[in-house]
């Protein structure tokens, strides 16, 4: 009777034990796409010389996070179609030839800072991230 609580303890143990190591595994996957997505997109898109056009927005934004970038963009530019993509970047509008990431840390729940440096210019900006359909979306930018 004592061997079969001992298996039984043990068992229950072992199956807890790998539950908790698949969540993990899984949130590091996850957070492993998510910072190569934004690693991604700021290379390209943000620092590089890539246009930020409909369907990369679709790619990278969710609906929501793609009308806020748009609504911005048309309150600035009264020819309007654009993206205000100038929001993941500082206020710099000169300085030092230097546009990269430095780091990108996952805070959980699915929010990721991006520390920066814009043209000689630090900056951070918090990214949330959702999933749909298997995929990794920008949600919001803070």
């Amino acid at each position: 009777m004592s061997f079969i609580k001992i298996s039984l303890i043990f068992l229950v143990t072992a199956t807890a034990f790998s539950c908790s190591d698949k969540q993990e595994s899984s949130s590091n996957n996850v957070d492993t796409k998510a910072i190569e997505k934004i690693q991604t997109f700021y290379t390209n898109y943000i620092f590089g010389d890539e246009f930020a056009n409909d369907s990369v927005i679709a790619k990278y934004c969710t609906k929501n996070l793609a009308q806020e970038l748009s609504k911005e963009y048309d309150n600035e530019f009264s020819d309007g179609g654009g993206y205000a993509v100038w929001k993941f970047r500082s206020d710099a509008q000169d300085g030092e030839d230097i546009r990269e990431i430095e780091k990108i840390e996952p805070l959980g729940d699915g929010k990721y800072t991006v520390h920066y440096n814009d043209m000689g210019n630090k900056g951070t900006h918090t990214i949330t991230i959702v999933q749909q359909d298997g995929e990794i979306f920008f949600d919001k930018l803070d």
